[in-house]
């Protein structure tokens, strides 16, 4: 809930938090920079400036000297330049000073205040009096947009963090400066309600030290933590920690850490709750209008991010299941092949790590290098169409069975192409047996009119069967498949095809 301000003390609406508000480093700077025009100022010997609140409450910003702040004012002066925008003057000819208080003004409201002093008891005279008027004016201006600058660049800051992240856990910590920087918050919380779920969980802490950060965990994973709990979908902001009712149970005691001033901001994503914002200062804030509309929008923001990260993370958790059971199946067809066809027992699982050892070399985009592992694995899955009296027959084949075993590449395509949509591996079903010189099949293709990962792993597939042992015929020597390779290279094979797997070889040597 929002304070109203007239429901607090007049001297609290005054001076609100003003003996212990820090202001941020660039409107520090700021302060500094028109301090400094006013020195160069003959006569002026003490200056003061200072932002006020929709309270009437002056934080001060910067100051010349080390004197007490505005000394030489009373109550009665400063409340009449706070509330009603009146300049304030007076003439000490005992002490033979005069000063002046000066209020800033934007759009009619006294968003800030100058306090100067002087040696001279006729120093504001009607000309320094114009003089100062156009500053003040100038001054008003300035602070407004600087003001509004400190948040404007840090929700610009914010939102690059949230646009170029997936996940928002990885943003948060970026995030939370620039917030802190934002609104001078000393301690910020992140909270996430995961889906259907009825109490938060912390993502994230800023500003407590390792010792309260774990007690502030144990907080939440014990289940002490306050339920979600936003009336009318609005943030909820408490002046003073310290003079809540205990029995008003918030989110997290904070209140604990020495904290006073409190938000906690809802976070919506599609009108569906998703989290929280707590922000807390060691002071107490009797104000929230200054940070309200930049908190509710950072909260929307953080939502959405919030959401893409963990739909992003189901659908990864979900994509990684189907991954998972689609390599069983994959696996489960080589090796339901391999069961039938006992004298090719472990060829598949060779020829697949030779020709990842080939694509390797030849650089093929990593992003292509799992279809082609599929391939080499479901290359002869036809070969279970195949008759037994054919595929298991230890002799040589006659020019019919031939003819039957040849469609073992045109069964292996039409088992894949129904469920398998990559290229590459129904390339490798299909193709493995063109030849270079166009005499293999089934299409008769020639050169580059095969595709490339067919190509490859035609010279794979040759290697392997000659170099293991078959019931007609004993396995050959390495070298000698080698030999025969290199032999094979333009009319059989891909030359350029063969040199590098001749390389391969050499390096696993």
């Amino acid at each position: 809930m929002f304070v109203d301000p007239n429901d607090l003390p007049a001297d609290v609406r005054l001076y609100g938090k003003s003996s212990v508000w820090a202001p941020p480093a660039d409107l520090t700077a700021w302060g500094q920079y028109w301090l400094g025009i006013l020195a160069d100022q003959p006569g002026i010997t003490q200056a003061w400036i200072a932002e006020v609140d929709e309270l009437y409450a002056p934080h001060w910003i910067a100051q010349l000297t080390s004197e007490p702040l505005l000394h030489q004012f009373s109550e009665d002066a400063l409340q009449g330049v706070l509330r009603h925008g009146r300049i304030f003057t007076f003439e000490d000819h005992v002490e033979l000073k005069s000063g002046g208080l000066f209020p800033l003004v934007h759009d009619g409201q006294v968003i800030g205040l100058l306090g100067l002093l002087s040696q001279h008891t006729d120093y504001l005279h009607a000309a320094s009096l114009a003089w100062i008027r156009t500053l003040t004016r100038i001054i008003s201006d300035s602070l407004f947009q600087e003001k509004n600058g400190v948040q404007a660049r840090a929700e610009q800051s914010i939102l690059r963090q949230l646009q170029g992240c997936l996940d928002v856990r990885e943003a948060l910590p970026a995030v939370l400066e620039d917030l802190a920087a934002g609104t001078q918050a000393d301690v910020i919380t992140v909270l996430r309600v995961p889906t259907g779920g009825q109490r938060f969980e912390l993502l994230l802490v800023q500003g407590l030290s390792s010792t309260s950060v774990a007690k502030v965990k144990l907080y939440f994973e014990t289940g002490m933590a306050g339920k979600p709990y936003f009336p009318n979908n609005q943030p909820h902001w408490i002046q003073d920690l310290q003079a809540y009712p205990s029995n008003h149970q918030l989110i997290n005691r904070l209140d604990e850490e020495g904290l006073r001033g409190y938000c906690a901001v809802p976070m919506f994503a599609h009108n569906q709750l998703v989290g929280a914002l707590e922000i807390a200062w060691r002071s107490p804030q009797y104000t929230c209008t200054d940070h309200a509309e930049f908190l509710i929008r950072i909260a929307g923001q953080l939502a959405l991010a919030m959401e893409r990260t963990f739909v992003v993370q189901d659908l990864r958790q979900t994509n990684a299941a189907l991954m998972n059971r689609y390599n069983a199946m994959i696996a489960g067809l080589s090796r339901a092949l391999e069961l039938r066809d006992l004298e090719t027992n472990g060829h598949t699982q060779r020829v697949s790590h030779l020709t990842m050892h080939l694509v390797e070399h030849m650089q093929f985009p990593r992003e292509q290098w799992e279809f082609i592992r599929e391939g080499a694995l479901l290359h002869d899955i036809g070969k279970i169409g195949i008759p037994d009296a054919i595929l298991l027959k230890p002799g040589s084949l006659t020019t019919p069975e031939r003819k039957v075993m040849e469609q073992h590449v045109v069964y292996g395509y039409n088992i894949l192409a129904p469920f398998i949509q990559s290229r590459p591996v129904l390339d490798m079903a299909l193709y493995h047996h063109e030849r270079w010189d166009g005499q293999g099949y089934p299409h008769a293709l020639k050169g580059e009119q095969i595709p490339l990962v067919a190509r490859l792993f035609a010279v794979i597939d040759v290697f392997d069967a000659l170099t293991s042992d078959r019931p007609y015929r004993t396995a050959w020597t390495r070298q000698r498949a080698l030999d025969y390779l290199k032999e094979q290279a333009g009319s059989q094979f891909d030359p350029r095809i063969v040199r590098l797997f001749l390389e391969v070889t050499r390096e696993r040597n």
